[in-house]
């Protein structure tokens, strides 16, 4: 299914250019509509995979940030872990613009924990 978009999405741009030097307006416009219709559909299904991987990424992250905080809290290590959760909520700063560097801080206090980065994704 992928390369048959793909070859579309080069083929109906290419089709609609070619169509302007021809007299039929009516294909002319299907070809246009298409070739425009399909490239926001592209760009619709590239922002939704993103965002998918996106709470793929923050999800693992999370998961491991929340097992870490569950054991050791099982072990005891209260204050070693509110230690180094005030460090991360001193180091993490969202923002819309990037994903704020949220696994290496979450793997930064795995690592002060003792445990390793387990990659769920």
């Amino acid at each position: 299914m992928l390369p048959a978009i793909l070859l579309l999405a080069v083929v109906l741009p290419f089709a609609w250019f070619v169509s302007e030097f021809w007299p039929h307006r009516v294909l002319r416009l299907v070809l246009g509509s298409s070739a425009i219709g399909l490239s926001f559909l592209i760009a619709y299904s590239v922002g939704s995979l993103e965002h998918l991987n996106a709470n793929a990424w923050y999800g693992g992250a999370s998961k491991n940030l929340i097992d870490t905080t569950v054991t050791e809290l099982e072990k005891g290590n209260t204050e070693q872990v509110i230690r180094e959760l005030k460090t991360l909520q001193n180091e993490f700063q969202p923002t819309y613009e990037n994903r704020a560097r949220y696994d290496k801080l979450i793997e930064g206090y795995l690592e002060r924990l003792g445990h390793e980065w387990k990659h769920a994704v």
